[in-house]
């Protein structure tokens, strides 16, 4: 009788457990999931704010905290490539010239994603970007 009791002790444990993983970690990062990431978003790389907009038909654009960029993007499930990308070549101080360095290298990174009403998680091998709807 005990061994069963553990059993489902267990069984029960690990099953909260998973509830609670695939929950959403952040506030604000609720809602059904959505099939693409298409909309605009916005974020931030050592404070200097950025944008992208990812379009129906492929296209995605946006502001990397200096220049401005284009490109085409890629989706499969929850995998997303992106670029390759076209910048504008202003210069800006070296802390923007930076962080947009920082944020398109990993946007240009990317393998997956996940996307909710109000949040855009892109994932590359060693890095994450989270967006929030703009």
């Amino acid at each position: 009788m005990n061994t069963i009791r553990r059993t489902i002790v267990a069984v029960a444990t690990a099953a909260a457990l998973a509830t609670a993983l695939a929950a959403p970690a952040v506030a604000g990062d609720t809602g059904a999931p959505l099939r693409s990431p298409v909309g605009d978003w916005r974020t931030s790389t050592h404070g200097v704010k950025q944008t992208i907009t990812f379009t129906s038909d492929g296209q995605v654009y946006g502001d990397s905290g200096c220049n401005r960029f284009t490109g085409k993007y890629t989706t499969d499930g929850d995998r997303i490539s992106i670029g390759p990308l076209a910048s504008t070549m202003m210069a800006c101080p070296q802390r923007q010239m930076d962080a947009e360095a920082t944020f398109l290298t990993r946007i240009q990174a990317a393998v997956g994603y996940t996307a909710s009403k109000k949040v855009l998680k892109i994932f590359a091998p060693k890095d994450m970007v989270r967006f929030v709807r703009a």
